[in-house]
């Protein structure tokens, strides 16, 4: 068997923009942990796309075949290509811009396994509006979002305004008064954006397993966000670090693939608590930065798990330990 691993930043999708300390270490975290849980969990080959200018990661399997792509190559036709000779296919790739749907949609038509969510399911989760929308039909607690047309002010301030399909803290704005509104509306914002009330509370994820609307809570997890200059930045995040309080998060999770049964496989939840209440912020449908401390955090592989689940259709009842918290850096901890 033969398993495509395609990671977006570390596999030369950026080509033509610069990419950030942070952005790459992201993926490279991402992509090592899910290299070494497969290498482990089976003993299929694994082709895996990467960017020429950087260095293979240490130790690598053998049976890890490496794809460069120098800066003239287009990922997604390379990754188009590789589809051709593998039986299955695992893409890690922002929604912004449709590329996660894009690649997605190139593996159902070449009628390649996905080991992620599929198309439709990707589709909704890449609009934060959409999102939002789908969990509140469902009555699930979610931060009242709109769409942004740069007119009419919002009720009250401070506002958060973010890209519809952006990923993490990308094009996030806190907008604190009417003159700062008045500005930005004067400025632009370009794409498709969202409104959301700013809430203080705790920022949290939740890493999970979906399976046509069943779920599996991996770990609670606390987001490391530090404000600059008005916008926001991902610190990294403590993976395990939340505790899962009479079974709150578990709850979610199942009423989230309740009313997105089309998720499948890994993906990510945000939210934010406020005086102990869940919120929804959006939906990740792929790995998220949780999953690189998952194996150190639980004990489990959940890569091994989702080729269970892929197998034999069903989610695993192997029990997840709840070992220790671990954190995971994008750039200097506080610590340092």
């Amino acid at each position: 068997m033969i398993l495509l691993i395609a990671e977006y930043v570390t596999g030369g999708g950026l080509r033509a923009e610069p990419t950030s300390a942070a952005l790459l270490r992201e993926g490279s975290l991402m992509l090592e942990a899910l290299l070494r849980d497969l290498s482990e969990a089976t003993d299929a080959r694994l082709v895996v796309l990467r960017a020429a200018h950087l260095a293979l990661p240490e130790p690598s399997s053998s049976r890890v075949e490496w794809i460069t792509l120098d800066p003239n190559d287009d990922f997604e036709s390379c990754f188009r290509r590789c589809l051709e000779s593998c039986d299955a296919a695992w893409p890690i790739a922002p929604e912004t811009g449709g590329v996660l749907e894009r690649l997605c949609q190139m593996a159902e038509t070449a009628g390649k396994p996905l080991l992620t969510s599929p198309v439709a399911a990707v589709r909704i989760a890449a609009s934060k509006l959409e999102t939002v929308r789908r969990l509140a039909a469902h009555g699930i607690p979610v931060v009242p979002t709109a769409l942004y047309d740069g007119s009419a002010p919002p009720a009250g301030f401070p506002v958060m305004v973010k890209p519809d399909d952006g990923v993490g803290c990308e094009g996030i704005r806190l907008v604190e008064t009417l003159e700062a509104w008045r500005a930005m509306a004067k400025d632009k914002p370009t794409g498709r954006c969202v409104v959301q009330p700013w809430l203080e509370g705790e920022a949290l994820s939740l890493s999970a397993l979906f399976s046509h609307g069943s779920a599996r809570l991996l770990s609670g997890n606390c987001q490391y966000l530090a404000r600059e200059n008005g916008k926001f930045i991902l610190k990294g995040c403590g993976v395990n670090a939340a505790h899962d309080q009479e079974g709150g998060f578990q709850r979610l999770a199942e009423r989230v693939a309740a009313a997105l049964p089309e998720l499948w496989g890994y993906a990510g939840i945000d939210l934010i608590q406020t005086d102990g209440n869940l919120q929804v912020l959006e939906i990740n449908p792929r790995l998220t930065t949780s999953y690189a401390g998952l194996r150190a955090a639980t004990g489990s592989n959940p890569a091994g798990m989702v080729l269970e689940l892929w197998r034999h259709g069903s989610l695993s009842k192997r029990s997840v330990g709840s070992l220790k918290s671990v954190d995971i850096w994008l750039g200097p901890s506080n610590a340092d």
